[in-house]
Parts: structure tokens; C-alpha cells; sequence
């Protein structure tokens, strides 16, 4: 399917200025013509998001997914071919499914390989923008936070997949972005398992059911909103020669399981939460966060939601629909298990 936008004039989208007076940012020069940008996966999480934020901005989208696949017998869509962006937010795997699964992990690494030769074909190639993991990329030996010049050298399988997706990138299609992106919650989060512990207690907690805590409630995550996720691909997509090819996207600070267990307290009210706290799983990491600096000195962006807010915006959608934004599953019953499509963390 493909969703056509009217041509108007694009306002620039304006830079925050750097601190300490860092090397000038990446100008974000104004459109006088809509772009053209294919959005694969574009019926996922993050991948929908995209998408609408990209019609907003006034730009024509292609949104592909599996009932309207990117590439068929005669190979890539044409409407790809002859865009000017093409945005890879889709991804069949997680952490969980990527450690017990590795035919699957196989299938989508093949996937997005068969998809770079075939892109080659066009007369002016795509400039790609893939969503990778922040969170599991970098050597978790090394302290955090993880700036892009911190060591890679990820111990699962699912990082070991998404850093491979990445150089397959960057070696054969120069001038693409890589954006690593952190836990990316919010409205419309699938409850997927072993990913978006937001979403899971989120829904849990509309159940009535109890809220599992995995390991130590001391270890902390970066969370990002998936709405400025969102506009870090836009501006990835119109940013003009970008400074970095690979940047991170996240809130820049840790939050702990358990002060992410008070955030959703105060949220949703202290006597509706319930937690029964199980051993540390095998491919859940240590304390992760990310710096992101290059992305505010490249793009422009700073994640602006709070935490509290953006939990807040989350519960009201649970709440408003509890059944479709949980992938189908009734209230009251055990949470379904179902694998995403266009997520990244």
C-alpha cells in the first residue's frame, strides 16, 4: 500500500545548538520538493511510527510490509527503486527468539542482504537508514554509557545479528545512516517476549495480572519514546551530508528496573501493581545507556519525552484498548507471545 502526500514546501527542521561550542552540526537544508521514502516494515512499532512521521512531515511515503512484501518474483518494487530514502525498521527476530532460533535469526540477516543486492539494480540508489540495537551492539564489558566510538562486540545473538546487518550496510551502500536505537516503548507496543518490559508490565497490570521482574532490579536500561524515535529518522532521511554514519538514538540516561517499577507506580497507582521477581535470563545484558551527543550534533535531535510522560501516554492507550494493543489477547488471560516486526532495541 502507499500513502501519497500532497507537495508543499517542507520548513526546516531546526538544530539545537551544541554545548561547549563542539564541532558545528549537519545543516537540515529546507525542501522545496517532497521526498519520496520507502518504509519497510512499516506495520511495525517502530516502523509505523516512521512512517506516519514522515507523511506529516509532508514527505510521499511506500509503506511495505509482509501483506504488501518489498520484494516479490520480480524483484524489488519499483516505487522503492525510485525513491530517494529507503528507512529498514523490519526485523521477524528479538533477544529471545534470536537465542533459541537461529534459523530465524539466518532468515533475516538473508532478508536484508538479499534486499542491498537487489537495491543496487536502481538507476539512482536509495540512501538507507536502518534501525539497529542500541542496546546490545556495544562490548558490555566495557562501563557505559556507549558513545558510537565505544567498542562493539556483542555477546547475543540478537546483537550479533543487528551488528552484522549494520556492516553488511555500510560496506556495500556508502552514505547510508545507521541509527542505534535503545528500548523504544510507547503507544502500540506489541507485548512480544523477551522485549519491551514497558509494554508487558504496562498491559500485565490491565490484566490484573502480576508484574515479572527479571534479575536485578539495580541494572538499568536507556528508554526511548517511539515518537522520538520517529524523529530521528526524519531527520536522518533530510539531514544533508551527515557528519556520522552511525548514530545513536536514545534518552542518554539509565533507569532502573526498579525505578522504572516507581514510574509506572505513580503512573497507574501503587495497589494495582503486583511483582514476582525471577533469576536473571540468559540473554538479558548487563546496565546499558547510551550516549548521544553525535546524534544532537548531526541531527539536531534531543529525546524530548519523559519518562513519566511518555509511561503516562502508554498506560492511557493500554487502558483505551487493552485488546488490540496487546496483539489480541483477552483481559484477564496469560499474555500471548508474538514476534515484531520492525522493532529494535
Amino acid at each position: 500500500m502507499m500513502t501519497a502526500v500532497q507537495t508543499r514546501r517542507l520548513d526546516p527542521i531546526p538544530l539545537t545548538p551544541s554545548p561547549g561550542g563542539a564541532s558545528a552540526p549537519a545543516t537540515v537544508a529546507p525542501r522545496t520538493r517532497q521526498l519520496d521514502v520507502s518504509v519497510i516494515g512499516a506495520r511495525g512499532f517502530i516502523g509505523s511510527h516512521v512512517a506516519r512521521a514522515l507523511a506529516q512531515r509532508g514527505h510521499t511515503v511506500h509503506t511495505f510490509d509482509r501483506s504488501c512484501p518489498a520484494m516479490g518474483p520480480q524483484g524489488v518494487d519499483e516505487r522503492i527503486l525510485t525513491s530517494d530514502h529507503v528507512v529498514w525498521a523490519a526485523s521477524s527476530i528479538n533477544p529471545m527468539i534470536a537465542e533459541h532460533d537461529p534459523d530465524r535469526v539466518a532468515l533475516d540477516i538473508d532478508a536484508f542482504t538479499s534486499f542491498l543486492g537487489l537495491l543496487a539494480q536502481a538507476p539512482s540508489r536509495p540512501r538507507m537508514v536502518l534501525l539497529s540495537s542500541g542496546g546490545t551492539v556495544y562490548d558490555q564489558s566495557v562501563e557505559p554509557p556507549y558513545a558510537e566510538s565505544s567498542p562493539v562486540g556483542p555477546d547475543s545473538a540478537y546483537g550479533q545479528a543487528k551488528l552484522l546487518l549494520e556492516q553488511e550496510l555500510v560496506r556495500t551502500a556508502p552514505g547510508s545512516i545507521v541509527l542505534r536505537v535503545a528500548n523504544a516503548y510507547g503507544p502500540g507496543q506489541p507485548v512480544a517476549p523477551g522485549q519491551g518490559v514497558i509494554s508487558h508490565w504496562l498491559h500485565a497490570t490491565a490484566a490484573g495480572q502480576p508484574l515479572h521482574v527479571f534479575g536485578d532490579l539495580r541494572a538499568a536500561r536507556d528508554y526511548v519514546h517511539v515518537d522520538d524515535v520517529a524523529d530521528a529518522v526524519v531527520r536522518a532521511v533530510e539531514v544533508t551530508d551527515p557528519a556520522h554514519d552511525v548514530l545513536n538514538v536514545g534518552s542518554g540516561r539509565p533507569t532502573s528496573l526498579g525505578a522504572l517499577l516507581d514510574v509506572i507506580r505513580d503512573v497507574v497507582g501503587p495497589d494495582a501493581v503486583e511483582v514476582r521477581h525471577h533469576p536473571v535470563r540468559e540473554f538479558d545484558g548487563r546496565s546499558t545507556w547510551l550516549d548521544c551527543t553525535a546524534s544532537e550534533l548531526t541531527l539536531g535531535w534531543v529525546a524530548g519525552t519523559s519518562l513519566h510522560d511518555g509511561i503516562r501516554q502508554t498506560w492511557t492507550s493500554v487502558t483505551a484498548d487493552p485488546i488490540a494493543s496487546a496483539g489480541g489477547d483477552a483481559p484477564g488471560a496469560p499474555l500471548r507471545s508474538a514476534p515484531t516486526l520492525g522493532g529494535a532495541s
